[in-house]
Parts: C-alpha cells; sequence; structure tokens
C-alpha cells in the first residue's frame, strides 16, 4: 500500500542507508518481488530460511552477528520518508517510542554484530529487551504502519492526510 516495499526502499536509498536488505517471506516470495521490479533499490533479497515458522525465526536467522548497524522497516510502514530514516539512522541504537510511549522494534537502529538470541515464545519484541527506549518526538507519529485499506484510512484520518492509489 501507500507505494509499499518499492517506496520505502527507494526513500531509505535516498537517506543513505545501507545495506537495503529484504526479508521476502517464504519462497518463491523473492523471485516475485525481483520479477516485478520492486526490490531494485535493494543491496539483498532473502527468502525466508527452510524451517522458520514466524518472524522471529527469520530474524534469529538474519541477525546473526555478522551485519552493519542498521535501521530495521517493517513493509507497511506508510508514514516512513527520508526524513523519518534520516532520524532513525542518526539517533544511538536502539527501540524508537511511539507517539503513545509504545516500543515500535520493527523500526530499531540496531548496533553493529547484533545477535538476537533466540526465544522459546518466539514473540518478537523479546529479541530486542536489551536495547534501550529512544524518544524520537519529531517522527515519533510517524512510526506506524497499515496491512489494510481500512488501517490506511484510519491513519490518514487521525493524521490529517491523504493518500492517493493503493500503491500496491
Amino acid at each position: 500500500m501507500f507505494g509499499g516495499l518499492q517506496r520505502i526502499l527507494s526513500e531509505a536509498k535516498a537517506a543513505g542507508l545501507a545495506p537495503r536488505i529484504v526479508l521476502a517471506g517464504p519462497p518463491p516470495r523473492k523471485s516475485e518481488f525481483e520479477h516485478e521490479g520492486c526490490v531494485e533499490d535493494a543491496d539483498h533479497v532473502l527468502d525466508d530460511p527452510d524451517g522458520a515458522t514466524c518472524l522471529h525465526d527469520v530474524l534469529v536467522h538474519v541477525l546473526d552477528g555478522t551485519l552493519p548497524a542498521m535501521v530495521l522497516t517493517p513493509c507497511d510502514a506508510v508514514h516512513v520518508d527520508r526524513r523519518v530514516f534520516s532520524r532513525l539512522a542518526a539517533m544511538d541504537a536502539g527501540v524508537p517510542l511511539d507517539d503513545e510511549g509504545r516500543r515500535q522494534v520493527l523500526f530499531s537502529h540496531l548496533p553493529e554484530g547484533w545477535k538476537a538470541t533466540p526465544s522459546p515464545t518466539q514473540h518478537v519484541e523479546v529479541l530486542f529487551e536489551a536495547l534501550e527506549d529512544r524518544e524520537v518526538p519529531s517522527i515519533a507519529g510517524d512510526l506506524q504502519s497499515a496491512n489494510t485499506p481500512e488501517e490506511l484510512a484510519a491513519l490518514a484520518s487521525l493524521k490529517g492526510r491523504s493518500f492517493e492509489g493503493n500503491g500496491a
């Protein structure tokens, strides 16, 4: 929606973020994304590893301690743009708080060499418990996501914004 993955990658590139890694989901999503041309600004596009049953498993596999510092971003982050990416990259490593004070772990700024330790609960939030909270008032209201047209409309009405088309 609202430009989706292609828009997010373009904004991340414009903000100078690298590497831009897309976690595509189960096969054959990687090849579908590549065929659709929506991952041209990605440095890497990865299918889920064998045996992964949820996002927790994928993150544990990818965040193995070998990557540079990076900013995570969910693919349904409709308000993220180069300004938001620049602010997230400039903050110290940690988990940003949204405008209601909630930890937004999928927008985390991870330090170089971050290793996600598996949790028996397989909850994604647990993977980021060791990271400090970061207040980012200038972008806290932009740390939202929408998965349906109804959620997008609700976000637009809350922010007084309008979105043209669904961008899918």
